[in-house]
This record gives structure tokens, sequence and C-alpha cells, in this order.
């Protein structure tokens, strides 16, 4: 259910509504947009008494919503679509700016991650990224990253790119594996924490980041449909948590020239139809290939993305883990500064895009008599 408030509805009344809702059980979020506030509420609302709530002072109206991924669930009206943002450390998903997070697949030395975090903040990018603990089906894949093999060497890693990040006053964002580590990345002042395309359906995982202040980036898994997939991300806000990024990454197809197959138009559907949240788009894992990573990023900006997640190393050629998607430094400087370019493009044609809902009732009218003028009389 959400409660929309009228656009004179006062702070007051607003925080009226929300006091007499959590004194009924009820939690809330709140979305603040330029005109008017939306307040969802979540719990069993058959038993919200609907008309009380609905005479209180600064009430426009109730909106039932039918999705099962409710607090995920896009807010607004077609047309006045509301966008959340989320902060990680001093910069801000989904807002005015462009967000770019990039660096190494893996931290694998205090030299690497250093050059890492002095190339990726002189691009101009503005958060740091890098694995410590490395995913792998296969025991014999290799590399499996630098806090891998002890909670020390953990934290030894995570210490690593948090010192890095803060030499150049970069956020850091690294992904977790293991449910029972939180708390560690927590303490060791990780920014962003970030749930892998394996641990997409971790339920653990997910229940335990429900409790964490920090902003999680959700990854796709590559099998997940798109409502199964916010629908696992749901799983993360059900308790209340706001701090949610979706990542779009590639899934799996019939294509097997590249690793994965970005879904475009997921990112729009994620964007102009279904989900409140900022969506990042990772083209490094979407294609699997250097050269592809620049135009899918690109287009991925297009389609709705807000933020870019990319790998980038001092060198791709010895890199420990992925290095075939690696970018290199100057292709790095590249993409960044196209990415810029794109993204003003975007914010400038973003008011051509009109949903169909604001044309459909005047064709509707027209109906009969184009009937008629098209295809004779019926």
């Amino acid at each position: 259910m959400i409660v929309k408030m009228s656009r004179r509805a006062t702070l007051d009344e607003i925080a009226a509504v929300e006091e007499r809702l959590h004194g009924w059980g009820y939690k809330t979020g709140k979305m603040v947009g330029e005109e008017i506030t939306l307040i969802g509420v979540y719990g069993d609302i058959t038993r919200l008494p609907t008309g009380e709530l609905q005479e209180m002072g600064g009430v426009d109206g109730l909106i039932p919503i039918s999705k099962a991924y409710k607090r995920v669930a896009q807010k607004g009206a077609p047309g006045n679509l509301l966008h959340s943002a989320v902060r990680i450390g001093n910069v801000e998903v989904g807002g005015e700016e462009l967000t770019v997070v990039a660096g190494p697949c893996s931290v694998e030395s205090e030299a690497q991650i250093m050059e890492s975090a002095r190339l990726v903040k002189a691009a101009g990018a503005n958060a740091l990224r890098g694995g410590v603990v490395k995913y792998r089906s296969s025991p014999y894949s290799g590399w499996e990253g630098i806090g891998a093999n002890s909670e020390e060497a953990l934290r030894n890693g995570l210490q690593l790119i948090v010192k890095a990040g803060r030499e150049f006053d970069l956020p850091t964002v690294v992904e977790v594996l293991d449910a029972n580590d939180v708390s560690i990345y927590e303490d060791l002042g990780v920014d962003c924490i970030q749930v892998g395309e394996p641990n997409s359906k971790n339920q653990a995982l997910l229940n335990r980041l429900r409790e964490t202040s920090l902003p999680v980036i959700h990854k796709r898994g590559n099998s997940l449909d798109i409502e199964a997939y916010l629908l696992w991300v749901e799983r993360i806000m059900a308790g209340g948590k706001e701090n949610v990024i979706l990542c779009e990454r590639g899934i799996v197809s019939p294509n097997k020239y590249t690793r994965n197959t970005l879904d475009l138009g997921g990112i729009a559907a994620f964007h102009y139809q279904l989900s409140c949240l900022p969506i990042a788009v990772d083209a490094s894992h979407g294609t699997g290939l250097r050269d592809l990573v620049h135009p899918l990023t690109l287009a991925g900006i297009m389609a709705g993305a807000s933020m870019v997640l990319v790998e980038t190393h001092p060198n791709p050629l010895i890199a420990k883990s992925d290095g075939f998607q690696g970018l290199f430094p100057q292709q790095f400087d590249h993409l960044v500064n196209a990415c810029q370019q794109v993204w003003a493009l975007r914010r400038s044609i973003e008011p051509l895009y009109t949903p169909s809902a604001a044309w459909e009732q005047e064709y509707e009218i027209r109906m009969p008599s184009d009937k008629k003028r098209f295809f004779g009389a019926s």
C-alpha cells in the first residue's frame, strides 16, 4: 500500500501519518519528490483501517500495490516516477551525477591496489572496487583472493583496499561471500558491500544484509528473470532497509561469443517501469571482453543506468583474475570521458521520453472515428 500525500501536505501532517501507521504496527518507507511525498506501508494491509487513514490531514489517496516486491517497486505515476538515491560514502548514486566505480577484479598486493586507486582517481571515477575473496566454482581455478585462506588474511586484504580508498579519497566497494563476514567488512571501514552473481540467491547472506547500515549493490543472477531478481532484492529490503542498488551484469543466453549477454532491456525496464532503486551496469562481466566494455557501458547508461562498474588494472596482462576483461589504464581514461558525455546527452534528451499512459486516453477516445476513417463504416 502507498499513501499519497497531497502537494499541500505539511511536514507535520506527513509525520503524523507515519506515526499513526507505526502505532498500528506497520513499517513505513518514505519517498520525497519535488511536489509530493509517498509513504510505503509494509505489513498485512488487510487489517489496515483505510477509512481512518484516508481522513487524516494531508492524505490525497491510497494506492494498492499488487507486486510482490513492494519495497523495490517503482513509485509515482507514469510520467512522474520517483527514483531513490543511495549514498556510498560521500558519493550519491541515482542523483544528478553519474557514478563510476572502478578497480581491479581482485586486490593482489598493496602496491597493486594503491596504483589502481591512483589511476581510478586520476581518470575521474568516484569509487574504488576490488575483491578480497573471489568466488570460484572449481577448486582448481586458481587464485581465490588475497583474503581467502583465513580471517586474518581477510582482514589484511580489506585493510589494503580501505587504505587505498582513503589515500585517494575514494569510497570502497567490496564483494562479500559469507554472511558471517559482514561484521568484519563493517568494522574495517568498507563503504559498500557488493553481492556477486553467485550469491544473488544466498538466502542467509541476503537476510544478514538487512541488518547492515552499509549500502548494498546486488548483482542480478545470470539465470534469474527480472521479477525473480527483484524478489531476491526485496529480501534484503523486507525489514526496512532502503539503501540498495540494482546491478545488471549479464544473463545466460544462446550467445557464446561474450561471457554473458548484457540485458539492456532489463536496465530500461528497471528504470522506467519496475523499480525505484538506482541501477548499475557492469559491462565487464556482461561481456568478458575488454574491447566490448566501452560500447556496452555507454549503451547501459542510455538504457537507464546511473552507475557503471568497470574492471581496470595497472597491467591487465599480469592480473591474477579476469585480466581478459580488465581495461588498460588508457582505455579506462577514455571510457570515463565518454561516460560523462553520454550521461550529459541522456539527461538532455530524457524529457523527450513519454510513457504510453500519457497518450492512451486520447487515442482511446479517437478509436471509433479512426476505425471509420481508416477501415470504413462498421
